[in-house]
């Protein structure tokens, strides 16, 4: 803990030196109050795919409270740690996997360069009109979005990729603004395309989420669920 202590006051002061404005900015998403989390939606995604039949991959179960509670006897979990069915990473997994899905939760390693990674193969092994949901969009703060972890509650850069998609084809992309952000990909078309990994893009922090954060297409819960049904 102490450790982890001094490597934020030593991140903190090199990016005062580099005066990044937005160090002391905190965004209140008031996640407790929302009223829904990804568990909600991953079910109701599930029930408009097939019910419990539905064919369901989860890339990073960690403990699988997601995982446990998806309703579906067709599902995939790969972590190469703990819970799901394959232990191994999500890169091993795609390598090796020849199965379309209906339903799919990317909640791996919250690094862009992974992330990205993850949604490339995912699509492919993605039905079209299949859903693609991620955790971690939305941060509140620079600590929770730094690259490499430094801290609990932990968001990571995903929101670039976050970002991306909204460049993207093939695609219908919003964000729900529940569960730190969960995103969530409609796949219209199976000639969908997706910006190319951004070693720019990577190299940006909190200040620059902060710029584009009125571009994203964040919604409530409840108009999503709406929209779909």
């Amino acid at each position: 803990m102490i450790i982890i202590e001094k490597t934020v006051r030593k991140i903190k002061k090199n990016i005062i030196k580099h005066k990044h404005r937005h160090i002391k900015t905190k965004i209140n998403w008031d996640w407790g109050n929302k009223g829904f989390s990804r568990i909600a939606l991953v079910n109701f995604l599930i029930s408009k795919t097939g019910g419990i039949s539905s064919k369901y991959l989860e890339i990073g179960c960690d403990n699988n409270v997601l995982f446990d509670a998806v309703m579906s006897m067709n599902k995939v979990g790969v972590d190469p740690v703990s819970g799901g069915t394959e232990r191994m990473t999500s890169d091993e997994f795609f390598k090796i996997n020849n199965k379309l899905f209906d339903v799919m939760f990317i909640d791996g390693l919250h690094h862009y360069h992974q992330v990205h990674k993850d949604t490339i193969n995912g699509l492919k092994a993605l039905n079209k009109d299949g859903w693609m949901a991620f955790h971690d969009f939305l941060p509140s703060c620079w600590e929770e979005q730094h690259v490499p972890r430094i801290r609990g509650v932990w968001t990571g850069d995903c929101w670039k990729l976050a970002y991306q998609l909204t460049k993207s084809k093939g695609i219908d992309f919003k964000i729900l603004e529940i569960d730190h952000g969960v995103g969530l990909i409609r796949k219209t078309s199976d000639n969908w395309e997706i910006p190319a990994f951004s070693k720019e893009l990577q190299e940006t922090g909190f200040d620059e989420f902060l710029r584009i954060k009125k571009e994203l297409p964040i919604f409530s819960y409840e108009e999503v669920i709406k929209n779909i049904s």
